[in-house]
């Protein structure tokens, strides 16, 4: 699976993840429900484009790093 296949399976499971939550939150209504939010939902939705974010980073390097060796496999012929 290649890094941009799996930043999009991310994407999409976050995506549902939202609406799954948002679907609870109609009939969890009291302060543990809010509490749950702070303590899980707002951070991990943070770490998840965190994640986000460093998946492109490396997806750039890989293939800065596969161009290079390409190059270099084509100079040695």
């Amino acid at each position: 699976m290649s890094m941009s296949d799996s930043r999009a399976r991310l994407v999409q499971a976050m995506k549902k993840l939202k609406s799954d939550w948002r679907q609870t939150q109609e009939t969890w209504l009291d302060d543990n429900c809010l509490q749950f939010e702070k303590i899980v939902m707002d951070p991990l939705e943070g770490e998840v484009n965190n994640t986000l974010v460093a998946m492109e980073h490396m997806a750039t390097l890989l293939a800065q790093a596969k161009h290079e060796c390409h190059s270099r496999e084509e100079g040695t012929r």
